[in-house]
């Protein structure tokens, strides 16, 4: 039987390990947290390893494994996760495909390179800000001097992620904990709730729901601020890394 690591916790991971319990091909499904496991708890031959790895570890489980290939299915703002797969995948000779997330394209967005410059242009933008861009970030935004007030935070439901927020200060009545993506509509139910003047988002593209948060957002008349993702030279679409697991179960 064919075997294959793949790093997900997306919804490409959740596909691509779909397209192995299918063809019979036996897998290691990395992911960072709980909420990547669940939706694949149930398939067959998918040993699921849950907890952050950096390229030692990754290269310690390959060399335990001995994969035909390995998938870097990880999120496309988790840059430090694919450079450590990259980094175990030359180390240990493994092949490596890197599952590429296309850009959605929605107009009126502001795109900005990296945090430092989003703050900087907030300072000087009133109106509340809702952030849609996970509790990693939760710490950046509260450099904002008027942050508790303005800022309300969506992140994923887990302890870890409350716990972060509520110690860096955020007001309890201004964090949503749930899991996305989201409607339209519901959408625009949060954002009108906070009052909020501006959304803040990542690129997620359409399986993160971009476009939904996109359209409530300018229906509102609301600023978009995007954090671009980081560039990527190489990778393959979804159908792509479908069909190597297909050719991989001949």
């Amino acid at each position: 039987m064919s075997r294959a690591v793949i790093f997900g916790g997306t919804a490409e991971g959740r596909k691509l390990c779909e397209a192995c319990a299918e063809n019979a091909v036996e897998i290691v499904y990395c992911v960072a947290t709980n909420d990547g496991a669940r939706p694949v708890e149930s398939l067959p031959r998918v040993d699921i390893r849950v907890g952050r790895l950096n390229a030692a570890g990754m290269t310690s489980l390959i060399e335990q494994w001995e994969p035909a290939l390995a998938i870097d299915a990880t999120h496309p703002y988790a840059a430090d996760a694919s450079a450590n797969i990259a980094a175990a995948c030359g180390q240990t000779g493994v092949p490596l495909t890197r599952v590429r997330r296309e850009s959605a394209e929605e107009p009126g967005c502001v795109y900005f390179s990296g945090a430092s410059a989003l703050l900087a242009w907030l300072e000087q933008e009133p109106g509340n800000v809702f952030v849609s861009t996970g509790s990693s970030l939760a710490a950046a935004f509260a450099k904002l001097p008027d942050y508790q007030s303005r800022v309300w935070m969506r992140v994923l439901p887990s302890l870890d992620s409350l716990r972060a927020c509520l110690d860096l200060g955020y007001l309890p009545g201004h964090l949503i904990c749930m899991q996305g993506p989201f409607s339209e509509e519901l959408n625009r139910a949060m954002f009108k709730a906070a009052d909020a003047r501006i959304l803040v988002t990542k690129d997620t593209g359409a399986p993160g729901g971009f476009s939904e948060k996109a359209r409530a957002a300018r229906g509102l008349g609301m600023a978009i601020a995007v954090l671009s993702k980081p560039e990527e030279a190489d990778g393959v679409s979804l159908e792509e890394a479908l069909g190597i697991i297909m050719e991989l179960s001949i």
